[in-house]
Formats: structure tokens, C-alpha cells, sequence
């Protein structure tokens, strides 16, 4: 359980999510992850050496530049399965909230 609470929270930041969501079609540099999310830089890049240390993606040198890839696409899956059950869950309350008034 430790294991998963500390992988988990990898996933807890809002700009490493949009770090993640940049990758979703494919291997960017940090240039291209700066563009796609309006994040300076620096940020950008403290965000992916975060995730690459934490095994969540891959760094990949080609020539002058450095790519970044998420290392498993079933991320996206988790990602997109927590999103749904927020989702869900927020509009479970909301339905309570209004049938309690």
C-alpha cells in the first residue's frame, strides 16, 4: 500500500497532469511541452524530470533535443478512469445537495 500511495502521488499535481495530458498523442521535447501547456520552462522541466524519476515516463536524447514519452499508456487509462469517477461522484453530492433543498 505505501508503494501505490507514493505512485499515486505523482498524480496529484495539477501541472503534471497537463505535463501528461501534452503527451497523450506522442513524444514532445520540452519546447513542445511548454507550447501545448502554457507553463514556463522551468516548471515544465522540473515536472518531467519528476515523472521520469518516478518511472512514469522516459527520456529519450536525439541529437541536440530531448523527448519525453509517458512509458505506459495504460496512465491514460488510469488518468481517464479517476476523471470518470470524479465525474460520477460530483454529481452524485450535486444530486444530494439539490434533493435536500
Amino acid at each position: 500500500m505505501e508503494a501505490l500511495a507514493e505512485y499515486l502521488k505523482v498524480f496529484s499535481e495539477q501541472n503534471r497532469l497537463a505535463v501528461l495530458e501534452a503527451l497523450r498523442d506522442g513524444p514532445l521535447n520540452v519546447s513542445a511541452v511548454v507550447d501545448k501547456t502554457g507553463l514556463s520552462q522551468a516548471l515544465v522541466s522540473k515536472h518531467l524530470k519528476l515523472l521520469t524519476i518516478a518511472g512514469v515516463v522516459l527520456r529519450r536524447p536525439e541529437g541536440n533535443l530531448v523527448f519525453y514519452d509517458v512509458s505506459d499508456d495504460r496512465v491514460f487509462d488510469l488518468l481517464d478512469r479517476a476523471d470518470t469517477l470524479l465525474t460520477a461522484t460530483l454529481r452524485q453530492q450535486l444530486d444530494a445537495l439539490v434533493a435536500a433543498l
